[in-house]
């Protein structure tokens, strides 16, 4: 798959790269990770194919929301955001408690079902 980066943070140090494929006919899924530019390293990305960043924005250095969706759209909540704080390694779901990067795929598929 290639890669685009869909934004950067405001001093360089982040990005959000995405994988963009395309899962059907005219609908992409937009496979984002989070890298280190300083270490390229990437330290935040998802197991699973199916979820899509529509959107992302910096909020600070260290802090982007991403505005997810997971493919193929079958679940009650059509999209969850999502604030990721790059130094403290953690994830806040919109409307939901903090977890750690390692957790936050398990806490997204969960609260794609939370009424």
């Amino acid at each position: 798959m290639e890669t685009a980066i869909q934004s950067t943070s405001p001093d360089g140090r982040y990005i959000v790269r995405i994988a963009p494929w395309e899962a059907r006919n005219t609908h992409w899924v937009c496979l984002p990770e989070i890298v280190d530019t300083h270490t390229d390293r990437t330290f935040f990305k998802f197991a699973s194919e199916s979820w899509s960043a529509e959107r992302s924005a910096w909020e600070s250095d260290s802090l982007v929301r991403l505005d997810l969706r997971k493919y193929p759209g079958d679940q009650p909540r059509s999209t969850l955001v999502v604030r990721i704080d790059c130094i403290r390694g953690m994830g806040n779901i919109e409307g939901g408690a903090r977890v750690a990067l390692e957790a936050l795929e398990a806490a997204l598929e969960k609260a794609l079902y939370a009424a």
